[in-house]
């Protein structure tokens, strides 16, 4: 199997699962005297396998990638820096604060809009380069199981 069909069947096993547990949780009590819609013990034996069958495929996905851990870490760390920079304020020049009895504040800044706006550039480059080199040895990597 490749390893972009792992991460598929990851996916899929994982909404399974998530699935299996609202099962449980929301239909474990039921009135006496009505049919039972599920069995809650068949369930949790469904979920236990599902959840075996998952663990077994995140550590074959884990070996797998293991020659490209360090790219799916930068690749996480760039998105939170995106994050991070989109939030960060912008603003300045006066604002005005409060009511009545107004306020006016002169705000500057370290990184402007136009420097923060090249970093989110570059930044997303890159971002877009190594998520082209996962893509490409997703679909060219046979998982290691």
């Amino acid at each position: 199997m490749k390893l972009h069909k792992a991460l598929k069947l990851r996916k899929k096993l994982t909404g399974e699962i998530a699935k299996i547990k609202e099962q449980i949780c929301s239909k474990n009590s039921y009135v006496e005297g009505k049919p039972l819609r599920y069995n809650v013990p068949s369930l949790a034996t469904a979920l236990n396998e599902k959840t075996n069958e998952l663990i077994k495929l995140k550590c074959a996905i884990n070996k797998t990638n293991n020659s490209i851990q360090s790219d799916i870490y930068r690749l996480a760390e760039l998105k939170g820096l995106v994050v991070m920079w989109n939030g960060a304020s912008v603003n300045e020049g006066e604002q005005t604060f409060g009511y009545g009895e107004k306020t006016v504040l002169n705000f500057k800044v370290q990184v402007n809009e136009e420097e923060r706006d090249g970093l989110l550039i570059k930044i997303q480059q890159e971002i877009d380069d190594i998520q082209e080199k996962l893509d490409t040895f997703n679909y060219t990597t046979d998982l290691i199981e």
